[in-house]
């Protein structure tokens, strides 16, 4: 499935799809659950990777990019 049949099977911006995805933004349980059914997956499937360190990356790319933007 691509970004855009995607983001059409779950009314969610294409833009924040790939946001989503490239760890650029974080998601939220509400999201995760369009996802999930989108994709014919346990939401659980989805996060089963992740770690606390995962969330730090995205807080300090958060933080360079508003940086930058300075």
């Amino acid at each position: 499935m691509t970004q855009d049949e995607l983001a059409a099977a779950t009314g969610i911006d294409s833009a924040n799809i790939r946001a989503i995805e490239s760890g650029r933004s974080s998601l939220s349980i509400q999201t995760l659950v369009r996802l999930a059914i989108a994709l014919d997956v346990k939401p659980g499937e989805l996060i089963d990777h992740l770690t606390v360190d995962d969330f730090a990356d995205v807080a300090e790319r958060r933080r360079t990019a508003r940086r930058e933007r300075s």
